[in-house]
């Protein structure tokens, strides 16, 4: 049965709901290896494009999703501080050449090399969001005269490239600020309403009621004072 063709003008057209999103290990076991062997592949959703010929946002597909393309070269390059040129910038290799392991075993089937695209002259770059991961077979095959052969003397130079825009972080400090202003807007009239309350309910100090002490020594001063006044009157 023939594998159904994704590719429209020279990008992958998925079904709706449908993505293409394999492990490293099925895109070198199952669609790089089948390339260059010439087998026929799971499903035709790579297009083979040269992604060096031109902008990453340029390469034909979705820019939204992750774009991959078949494509020759000399992917086998030792010298991993190459750069590639392309377009207006041009690819820069990032960190080290990462092997490619196959599930279940240590066996390497793959190498993994990481690129940055970097916009204007060498002397002046200007890093954009653009990633590169290029993958290439490594290994030797026995032949059927029972000679070893490297995968690149069987297989040629096939490689395939993954294109994709790293996301943006958020600003987290912008968030934070804001919940603060939230938070203070919200308490400040609670405070300042709470403060007017109290001040209403208690007022300004009011004259206080004299208390029972004081009232009996009055008490005995009237009595003393009319019986002064009987003693005068009987003498």
């Amino acid at each position: 049965m023939e594998s159904q063709n994704f590719v429209v003008n020279g990008g992958i057209k998925m079904p709706i709901g449908f993505r293409f999103r394999p492990t490293d290990e099925e895109l070198v076991v199952h669609y790089l290896k089948r390339k260059a062997s010439s087998l026929p592949l799971p499903a035709s959703v790579i297009p083979e494009f040269d992604v060096f010929q031109t902008d990453p946002w340029s390469l034909p597909g979705d820019l939204k999703e992750n774009r991959y393309f078949f494509s020759t070269g000399n992917g086998n390059d030792s010298n991993n501080k190459c750069k590639r040129v392309a377009g207006s910038g041009y690819w820069k290799p990032i960190g080290k050449e990462k092997p490619i392991l196959a599930s279940g075993s240590n066996q390497v089937v793959g190498m993994r090399k990481a690129f940055i695209f970097c916009e204007g002259k060498r002397s002046i770059e200007t890093k954009a969001r653009w990633l590169l991961h290029q993958y290439r077979l490594v290994g030797f095959v026995a032949t059927l005269d029972s000679t070893q052969m490297s995968t690149r003397e069987l297989f040629g130079e096939w490689l395939v490239f993954r294109v994709f825009q790293r996301k943006r972080k958020s600003k987290k400090h912008g968030v934070v600020s804001n919940k603060s202003q939230t938070v203070s807007a919200v308490t400040m009239p609670s405070y300042i309403g709470s403060t007017l309350e109290d001040c209403s309910t208690f007022g300004p100090p009011q004259p206080t009621s004299p208390s029972s002490s004081e009232i009996t020594e009055v008490s005995s001063n009237k009595a003393v004072l009319s019986l002064l006044v009987l003693i005068q009157i009987v003498v």
